[in-house]
C-alpha cells in the first residue's frame, strides 16, 4: 500500500475500536474458522470472520447510490457490524445471513444493544442458516459479502441469485468486499460490475443487474 492507503487503514483501524467502544462490542476479533461451532464439512468451505470496517462501509455508501427503500442482505453477517451501519443508513429491511449458531447469537445481542442507542432504528433479523439451505426472498435487492466462503459455495450462490432473478426479474445489486473470484462474472450477461470501490486496503466490487426487456 501507498502512503494515502496506509493513513486510510489506519484511521478505519482507529474508528473500528471507537465503534467497539461505544457500544461494548467485540466486532472487530477475527475468530478462525477452526473455533467457530459449525460442521466439518461447512468448514472445509468457510473463510474466516472478519468483519469489513466501519469506515469502510460508510465509503463505499458514499460512492454508490443504493435505493433505500431495497431490503439489505448480509450474507455472513458475523456479529452483526454491517447490519447495523446498514439499518443506520436507512434501509428499508435488513436481514443477516449467518451459518454459526455462535455468531447468530452475538450478532441478536449486539443489534439489540445498538437499537437501544438508536431507537429510530429498525431492528435488523438474523438468520441462522446455511445459505445454500436458505430460500431466498425473491423481492431482496441488494445483497453484500466479505469473503464468506470458497469458490464452489460462490458458484452454487450465483446460481441461487439467477435463479431468483429468473423467477422475479428486477434490478439487483451484490457487493462483494475483497471477491477472491472475479473471473465468475467477468462475462457474465447478467451482472454488469458497475463500481470498483477502493478505500484504504479494501476493494468493493459492486455488480448491478437490470430486467431484461
Amino acid at each position: 500500500m501507498g502512503i494515502k492507503e496506509t493513513f486510510q487503514s489506519a484511521v478505519s483501524v482507529a474508528e473500528d475500536l471507537l465503534f467497539d467502544f461505544r457500544y461494548k462490542f467485540d466486532t472487530a476479533k477475527v475468530l478462525e474458522v477452526k473455533d467457530l461451532d459449525i460442521s466439518s464439512e461447512d468448514k472445509q468451505h468457510s473463510v474466516r470472520y472478519k468483519p469489513t470496517r466501519v469506515r469502510y462501509f460508510r465509503k463505499l455508501m458514499q460512492a454508490v447510490a443504493l435505493p433505500k427503500s431495497a431490503t439489505f442482505v448480509d450474507v455472513g453477517c458475523g456479529k452483526g457490524r454491517i447490519l447495523m451501519l446498514a439499518a443506520k443508513y436507512g434501509f428499508q429491511n435488513t436481514i443477516g445471513l449467518e451459518l454459526s449458531p455462535q455468531l447468530c447469537k452475538v450478532a441478536e445481542s449486539n443489534l439489540e444493544t445498538y437499537c437501544n442507542h438508536h431507537p429510530e432504528v429498525k431492528k435488523p433479523s438474523v438468520i441462522c442458516t446455511n445459505v445454500l439451505e436458505h430460500q431466498l426472498t425473491d423481492d431482496e435487492t441488494i445483497f453484500f459479502l466479505f469473503w464468506p466462503f470458497d469458490r464452489e459455495v460462490t458458484v452454487l450462490f450465483l446460481d441461487l441469485l439467477k435463479q431468483s432473478l429468473l423467477r422475479n426479474p428486477r434490478e439487483l445489486w451484490l457487493i462483494i468486499n475483497e471477491f477472491q473470484f472475479p473471473d465468475l462474472l467477468e462475462s457474465d450477461t447478467q451482472f454488469e460490475r458497475t463500481h470498483l470501490v477502493k478505500y484504504g486496503a479494501s476493494e468493493f466490487h459492486v455488480f448491478h443487474t437490470t430486467p431484461q426487456t
